[in-house]
């Protein structure tokens, strides 16, 4: 099976899935990990989706917030 290829456009997408931050960033599992779960917050850079509607269940689907995302990263100090 040959590898998909994906045309994306961030100027008009918001919630994407994690395969799709890490192709965008080129930032390995661990450093997405780190992010979320000591930099960002929940609701506004990441959510966790479930099917029945509870946010924190351990199985939810996680999806990111491009804009946010962006904006964290022009925030971010540079020496």
């Amino acid at each position: 099976m040959g590898a998909t290829t994906v045309s994306i456009d961030p100027a008009n997408m918001k919630w994407v899935g994690e395969d799709i931050v890490l192709a965008m960033f080129g930032w390995t599992d661990t450093a997405l990990n780190n992010y979320r779960n000591r930099v960002w917050m929940q609701g506004k850079h990441y959510r966790r989706i479930g099917t029945s509607g509870e946010p924190s269940l351990k199985k939810a689907k996680i999806v990111y917030n491009i804009p946010e995302i962006n904006k964290w990263i022009d925030s971010y100090p540079q020496h």
